[in-house]
């Protein structure tokens, strides 16, 4: 091929691509544009009608994906900040001082969360059960009666001061107790503490058969009925407990114990079964239905890209990528040796 040849190759691939690339650009500026975004939506909505999931990634890339993106994926240290940042600002808007709990919680949806746990007797019944037998409340528990029969006996006004003869035998306040008669306090403590842990067990045995028995159907509703009226009417606003320096910290605190939780075999454990678990019941839907299981269907697709298309396409041509997508699209072709085929073979 002659150099003439070559120059005139040259500039007719040049002419092309630039038609190509402006008729592109132009398709997608224009009205056709959004009408071109629903025709695409609709031709995956057909595809997805008839492709299961399965056939189109399996459970073990999935898997590994999810496992990679929880417990691999890095967390900036600036995260938390973003994120205390914008919980203050939700925390802090003027809307929670004009909300009421009522506006936000229907009764009818309260009451109907009511009636769900006096329904779950069983599961209420296990959880009393685990709650009370927990080492934290048992030692809580021990610790609140030790405290209080301390505090009963060595009060001002307390049971050793009611004792015939002994409150002559003490002057002043409580305090001096312990100095006049040495060893008196760590006796009573020492007798106190095992009197409680070898009645403990039977203590909150009684505890438990008490709340069993106690909380019956009439009780539970009673108690909801006060928690409502209580509340119904309060604002949402949690401004005046929580300030933004202890917003934060909780924030930071989250983020230790998902960054902490994120080092255990546990959670790779949990995402890997979920992933296995998913696929195993619902491999063999086609995406359609699966999207259906979400509430989307081709109408809301359809609708939503209505409403979309129209500024994200506006918004890809002003910042330039649409252009620089449309070209590396279409300039791939024109530089490649299947144009110069194509132009030989005519």
């Amino acid at each position: 091929m002659g150099q003439a040849d070559e120059s005139k190759r040259h500039g007719l691939r040049a002419r092309l691509r630039d038609a190509h690339v402006a008729f592109e650009l132009a398709w997608w500026r224009g009205e056709e544009g959004a009408a071109r975004a629903r025709r695409i939506g609709d031709r995956v909505w057909d595809w997805a009608e008839v492709t299961r999931l399965d056939a189109v990634v399996d459970a073990e890339t999935i898997s590994e994906t999810a496992v990679r993106l929880a417990l691999d994926f890095p967390l900036p240290t600036h995260l938390a900040g973003m994120i205390g940042a914008i919980a203050d600002d939700l925390v802090r808007h003027e809307i929670n001082e004009d909300t009421r709990v009522r506006d936000v919680v229907d009764q009818s949806l309260y009451d109907d969360g009511v009636a769900l746990f006096v329904a779950l007797e069983a599961l209420r019944s296990r959880l009393i059960k685990r709650l009370l037998n927990s080492p934290v409340y048992t030692a809580l528990a021990s610790d609140v009666l030790y405290q209080g029969i301390k505090d009963y006996i060595f009060s001002d006004s307390g049971a050793i001061r009611s004792i015939p003869g002994v409150s002559r035998l003490i002057k002043g306040s409580s305090s001096a107790v312990s100095r006049r008669m040495p060893g008196l306090e760590a006796q009573v403590e020492k007798r106190v503490r095992a009197y409680i842990e070898n009645n403990t067990a039977k203590t909150l045995a009684r505890s438990e058969a008490y709340l069993l028995e106690s909380l019956d159907e009439a009780r539970i509703r009673a108690i909801a009925d006060e928690i409502w009226n209580a509340s119904a009417d309060k604002p949402l606003s949690v401004a005046g407990l929580i300030d933004t320096d202890e917003l934060q910290r909780l924030v930071d605190y989250g983020l230790a114990v998902w960054r902490s939780l994120r080092e255990t075999e546990y959670l790779g454990v949990m995402v890997q079964t979920s992933v296995r678990q998913f696929f195993a019941r619902y491999g063999d839907h086609t995406l359609a239905e699966l999207a259906g299981h979400v509430g989307l269907d081709r109408e809301t697709l359809a609708d939503e890209i209505e409403a979309l298309a129209p500024t994200l396409i506006e918004g890809l041509d002003e910042t330039g990528l649409l252009a620089r997508l449309v070209d590396d699209q279409i300039g791939a072709f024109y530089d490649s040796p299947a144009f110069d085929k194509a132009l030989d073979d005519d």
